[in-house]
Order: C-alpha cells, then structure tokens, then sequence
C-alpha cells in the first residue's frame, strides 16, 4: 500500500507542475488580451469621434498584443482547446470593422488580422449595435439620409449572418446576438423612418405646401 501511494504522489506532483505551468501562461494571457480589449474599446470611442487615424493604430496595438497571447497559448495543449481568446479576438473583429464600415461602407475581412472563425462572427453582430449608435448620431445631427445608409449596413449585416443557421454548438452565441441585433435593427428603423418623414414636413412647410 505504501508504495502504491507513493507512486500515486509522484503521478500528483507530475500533475500538478503541468496544471501549474497552464496556470502561469494563463494568466499571461488574461493579462494581455485584457489590455487588448480595452484598446478596441477606446478604438470604437475614437472611430465615432471620427478620429479614425487613433482608431486604426488602437486596433493594430490591439492586434499585437493578441499576437502575443497566441504564443503564450501554444504552450499549453489544454489552453489551445480552449476559448480564453475569443473575446479578444471577438472586441479586434468589432472595432477593425466598425473603422472601415463607417469610413468606406466595407467590412474587414478576418484574414486581415488572423481572428478565427467563430469569434469574428459574433464581433461583426455587436457591430451592429455600434451602427445603431452612428445611426442615431447621424440624426441628431439631421442627416437622416447618412443615417439611411447605415441603417441598410445594418440590414445587411443582420441578414447575412441570419443566413449561417448553425446550432449554438457549432458558431456559440451567434443566435442570440442575431435576435439582439434583430431588434437594434427593428428600433433604427423606425428612428430613421421618423427623421426622414420629419425631414420631409419640414421641407413641405418651408415651401409653403
């Protein structure tokens, strides 16, 4: 018995020092793609200030430092098949594209900045909440037609990622943001629908209809 729990002890310490070892890179990785995130957010606050040259350059210190993870990562077998990027690679898919959608009416495509499949889904379906916001930005400022065609970027994006009908298992927490951005897509409608019909009374009442 004693050596049988003497073996079992050296098995645990072998254990225990790979575990250890997932542990450090682990939360090196946290570390980094923390501040990652927190640069993709302040991209997305400069990208709607219209600063766009301080939104690209977060997004490529962002993109760095996602780079850097990923080396910490390959280190460990167990971390690899894991999800602790995703959400950093979701936030860079989010702000790269949110740049170029509002700047040229183009999306970023996902090799651009080697995010992996599933998470660049689900960050384009959060770009649909930042459309709204630039949406309603645009009618306070009483450009409802600028708003117009960000509402039609919305649309689109919502029906192309609709078009993906894969179980949750599969692309995880795409359906739940599609129905989220159903209804960002529902309510901008019917803000810009109000504006342009405002719009147009005003125009009528100035010409003396």
């Amino acid at each position: 018995m004693k050596g049988i729990m003497m073996s079992l002890q050296d098995i645990l310490d072998s254990l225990r020092e790979e575990i250890d070892a997932d542990d450090r890179i682990r939360e090196r990785v946290l570390q980094l793609t923390r501040e990652a995130v927190r640069k993709c957010s302040e991209s997305i606050k400069m990208t709607h200030r219209n600063r766009l040259g301080e939104a690209r350059e977060l997004v490529r210190e962002a993109h760095a430092l996602i780079v850097d993870a990923s080396k910490e990562v390959a280190g460990s077998e167990f971390l690899l098949r894991s999800r602790l990027m995703d959400t950093a690679y979701q936030e860079l898919a989010e702000a790269a594209n949110l740049i170029t959608l509002l700047e040229s009416s183009q999306l970023t495509p996902p090799k651009e900045y080697e995010i992996p499949s599933r998470p660049y889904l689900t960050g384009l379906a959060d770009v649909i909440g930042e459309l709204r916001r630039a949406t309603l930005d645009r009618l306070r400022e009483d450009q409802p037609k600028k708003g117009e065609v960000l509402l039609e970027l919305m649309e689109s994006i919502l029906d192309d990622l609709q078009s993906l009908d894969y179980p949750n298992a599969l692309v995880p927490d795409l359906r739940r943001k599609c129905d989220v951005g159903r209804s960002l897509v529902e309510r901008t409608r019917g803000d810009v629908t109000r504006a342009i019909g405002n719009e147009r009374l005003i125009r009528e009442l100035r010409n003396g209809k």
